[in-house]
């Protein structure tokens, strides 16, 4: 009888979740560690590595605001069910358990992405000694539930410096300064002075805290009022007289690349006057 019980349990444990071993990933405390891994004025990333699963990396980038991100070197499939707590320490006399988020594993490198609001928020529990964790809903290719924790055990020692390099990120992103445009009125080769001045200082502005920028194309481009030939050369003129404009601001020839287009490639189709101004252009894009 003793043996048909024992049978019997052993049967559901590794039929039912419920009765599985769960799987907890945690650093000890004599191993924790965080630590900036990048520290630029365009990005900043503190890390944290959990033994036998992989990192944890908060990160913000220059424009931008905190994320968090999990990766890891085991394979799990996309679409597993993910909650994302905070639990208080032992030594708290009211235990809590918060729900932070609920997300979905991705079948790349970057097994989890937590979004700008709850990577802040699990920033802060981290710094006032709260645990937060990755809580893995069992499937059926995930037997075992899974727990990734996050330890607070030298959080604070990396704090200070991860602040510092976030203050100091550049103010703007390399999307949203990758492309702009500068406008011209009707059948002038010269731009809209305030338009020339924005975007050339807001590129070259960039272009010093980026080393990354390999080139800068330059793209020439008429309305189609006059004719094919004419807009052709008209825009030929728009894309050099940028051009002069780039060397005047000490930018290294080397790197730009210039065409043009005459009216062949529009913004905006049709001939209504917002179209035509929006096509009397010169576009410049910066390439990493």
């Amino acid at each position: 009888m003793l043996g048909r019980v024992l049978l019997l349990i052993c049967l559901l444990t590794s039929l039912n979740p419920v009765f599985a071993k769960e799987r907890r990933y945690l650093a000890p405390m004599e191993e924790s560690r965080w630590q900036m891994t990048v520290a630029t004025a365009l990005h900043c990333e503190m890390e944290h590595e959990i033994p036998r699963f992989g990192k944890a990396i908060f990160y913000q980038s220059a424009g931008r605001d905190l994320q968090l991100k999990l990766v890891t070197q085991q394979r799990f499939k996309s679409g597993i069910e993910v909650d994302f707590r905070s639990q208080s320490p032992n030594w708290k006399s009211v235990f809590s358990d918060l729900q932070m988020a609920s997300l979905s594993t991705r079948d790349s490198d970057i097994l989890l992405k937590v979004g700008t609001r709850t990577a802040k928020y699990a920033y802060l529990e981290l710094h006032d000694g709260f645990h937060s964790g990755f809580h893995f809903t069992p499937d059926k290719d995930l037997i075992d539930p899974t727990v990734v924790m996050m330890s607070t055990v030298r959080f604070r020692s990396v704090e200070p410096d991860f602040e510092r390099c976030v203050s100091n990120l550049y103010y703007e992103n390399y999307e949203d300064v990758r492309v702009s445009s500068i406008h011209f009125d009707h059948d002038e080769e010269f731009p809209i002075l305030q338009e020339e001045e924005t975007a050339l200082q807001r590129m070259y502005d960039y272009i010093q805290v980026d080393p990354s920028i390999r080139e800068i194309v330059i793209s020439g481009h008429a309305d189609k009022t006059g004719t094919i030939c004419y807009n052709d050369t008209l825009s030929s003129r728009r894309a050099w007289y940028v051009y002069d404009l780039l060397l005047a601001k000490g930018i290294d020839p080397k790197i730009i690349t210039l065409d043009h287009y005459g009216e062949h490639r529009p913004l905006e189709k049709g001939e209504s006057d917002s179209a035509l101004a929006a096509n009397r252009r010169v576009t410049l894009e910066l390439l990493k």
